[in-house]
């Protein structure tokens, strides 16, 4: 399935087989835009992403799907999608998603970490991504 990454696709859902949505976006965007302007996909929808970190893991949750498929994986989001019988395929494993200047962990993966449920954590997707409010600002 991570073929279909190649050579440019971040982020791919699938439903029976068909490619349902596609985005060359990065980070959270293209999931969070997804379920914001169509909804939450059917729970037999595979999320097929180039990075899956807490973030993502709990948008997974927030959405009930079932199968993912990363190119990079964190440790805590593995860990968060097993313990919720999520299958998980992956090619690397990492302690943690890191920023892109790779100072630190990633402000959205440290945010998620606070979440009490996955509908709080899709809340705070939805206020960064859809409303611009960017947490990296908040201290």
């Amino acid at each position: 399935m991570l073929h279909l990454l190649k050579p440019d696709k971040t982020c791919i859902l699938m439903l029976d087989n068909h490619i349902i949505y596609e985005s060359k976006e990065n980070s959270v965007k293209p999931f969070v835009k997804y379920i914001y302007y169509n909804g939450q996909p059917n729970k037999k929808t595979i999320l097929i992403d180039k990075v899956i970190g807490v973030a993502i893991a709990n948008v997974v949750l927030y959405c009930k799907l079932t199968t993912v498929y990363a190119k990079i994986i964190s440790k805590p989001a593995l860990n968060l999608l097993k313990e919720n019988q999520v299958h998980v395929y992956f090619e690397t494993l990492v302690d943690h998603i890191l920023r892109r200047d790779k100072t630190d962990i990633c402000p959205m993966e440290k945010k998620m970490l606070t979440a009490t449920s996955c509908e709080e954590g899709f809340q705070f997707l939805k206020q960064i991504v859809i409303d611009h409010q960017p947490i990296h600002l908040e201290q």
